[in-house]
């Protein structure tokens, strides 16, 4: 979409060439919404109040009811505000042709030049829904140029989200989501790595890239317009790097680890929970081994402290104008990242869908993240659930995960352990509002946890066919919810049938 910036005061006047009444005015809000007076007339004299319309969310499609009719409208901008396409609908329903509009300037006409981009319903495939309104918005500020929305994160996620609109100067949502959605695709591969790598077969490997394959929640956050999934690919290979750096002593893992474990904090602050597990592992590697020397700690000084703090400073250097602070010195970051903590642990605020850490495991209150009625018995929706067959099995893996570290002192089950409860008990100490979303990172070793079970269960108890049947239960989760995870309008009477819980939202 190309978008046409307003100032405040500004002005618009659409007037029809031929007499017809306005019965209906869709319109797209930018990456700022519009915040305008409506008023209309018959005969361009006389004005009537219509509306005070302001934008219900950045980079989505909008509609307005007219209170009154007539050939004339005029537009008064409260604020600043940015508009894409717009179209007029008339007393059959029917959109206006723009050869019956006539216009106060010839810029104006920017509004109607992508006519063929009018949806016909406002749905998510055409408009931002959650965060995306953050972020998705942010990354298009990057790409033109502005002083950007969100900044109360590091900029590296949404640099990459912006990737697609910078090569393609085009602004849609399947830009906007396509590099979290490729995120996603790589995370399977990862899983792949790691279920060989800590469990030394293929068939492991498979396994635990089909859990994260049709886990739901998986499914739900990669498709998204926002920055977990680049946050939870670097997390992954950062550990990976390390695990496989205590397995074959290479060096280059170790970089790989420090490199992406660098990525992942320029993010989300979050990736430093990650750090803390990396740090376990590195130093029980180097006590078990007897590599506790000056060598080895300038290696992990260097790839895990220097590197990413490097990282860390040139995202800011590469992309410094934001709304807070112009980032184009070291005092001016520093004052940024003051200004990022004091955000978050001062924020005061109620979210209906947010959820205590321990209900986490079982999803017990999944985020709702979209909702569009259609008609009286069928809407679209999408939720932010867990596939529970998975989910709950790994309640029961992580139990057994605990044991096999304490009495067997395996060393798979310790890497992935640590990693568990590093990137979930920081959460207990946080007093701010948290949502289930925030335990996305847990789940990939959550599901080399159950790996883990089921390896033990196949080869120990020669349950040979246990993991096919479990996949099956798996899957058909998957199929069932697939409606609430997609967006895909449903009945009402069936999404009533799947509510297992009275805190699942759908």
């Amino acid at each position: 979409a190309t978008l046409k910036r307003f100032k405040k005061d500004e002005r618009i006047l659409i007037e029809l060439t031929e007499p017809d009444d306005i019965i209906q005015f869709k319109l797209f809000n930018g990456e700022q919404n519009s915040n305008f007076q409506m008023f209309i007339s018959n005969d361009n004299t006389n004005y009537e109040y219509s509306h005070n319309y302001i934008g219900n969310g950045a980079l989505s499609w909008d509609i307005i009811k007219p209170k009154v009719k007539g050939k004339y409208i005029l537009i008064i901008f409260n604020e600043d505000s940015t508009l894409g396409e717009i179209a007029l609908y008339n007393n059959s329903k029917e959109k206006i042709k723009i050869d019956n509009i006539s216009y106060n300037a010839e810029q104006i006409k920017k509004l109607t030049d992508e006519q063929d981009t009018i949806p016909k319903q406002v749905s998510y495939m055409n408009s931002s829904y959650f965060d995306e309104v953050y972020f998705a918005r942010t990354a298009y500020e990057y790409v033109e140029n502005i002083p950007t929305y969100e900044w109360t994160h590091p900029p590296l996620g949404k640099i990459i989200q912006a990737i697609p609109m910078f090569i393609t100067r085009h602004l849609s949502p399947f830009n906007y989501r396509l590099m979290g959605n490729i995120s996603g695709i790589i995370m399977l591969i990862i899983m792949y790595l790691f279920g060989k790598e800590l469990f030394k077969k293929r068939k492991y490997g498979i396994f635990a890239s089909l859990l994260m394959f049709f886990d739901t929640f998986h499914f739900v956050q990669t498709r998204m317009g926002t920055v977990d999934s680049h946050l939870v690919l670097f997390m992954m290979i950062s550990v990976l790097g390390m695990i496989k750096y205590c397995n074959n002593k290479k060096i280059l893992n170790l970089l790989i680890s420090g490199i992406f474990f660098g990525l992942a904090v320029c993010v989300k602050w979050t990736g430093l929970y990650c750090g803390l597990g990396l740090a376990i592992i590195y130093f029980t590697y180097m006590l078990k081994n007897k590599e506790f020397n000056l060598k080895h700690i300038l290696y992990g000084a260097g790839f895990f402290v220097l590197i990413p703090l490097i990282f860390y400073i040139g995202v800011y250097f590469l992309f410094p104008n934001n709304n807070i602070n112009y980032t184009n010195n070291f005092k001016s970051i520093i004052n940024q990242q003051e200004a990022m903590y004091n955000y978050h642990s001062k924020l005061e605020a109620e979210h209906f869908f947010s959820s205590e850490w321990y209900t986490w495991p079982i999803s017990y209150k999944p985020v709702w993240y979209h909702q569009v009625i259609i008609d009286n018995n069928t809407k679209e929706t999408i939720s932010g659930l867990g596939n529970i067959v998975i989910w709950w099995m790994g309640i029961f893996a992580m139990i057994y995960l605990l044991a096999k570290t304490i009495l067997k002192k395996d060393k798979s089950s310790f890497y992935i352990l640590i990693l568990i409860l590093s990137l979930w008990l920081p959460y207990v100490f946080i007093g701010r509002i948290m949502f289930l979303y925030h335990y996305f990172p847990v789940t990939p070793f959550m599901m080399l946890a159950i790996v883990g079970l089921f390896k033990d269960l196949t080869e120990k108890l020669k349950l040979k066919y246990i993991i096919p049947i479990y996949l099956v239960f798996v899957i058909a989760f998957f199929i069932i919810y697939y409606p609430v995870i997609t967006g895909n309008a449903v009945s009402l009477d069936y999404l009533d049938k799947i509510q297992l819980f009275n805190s699942w939202y759908f």
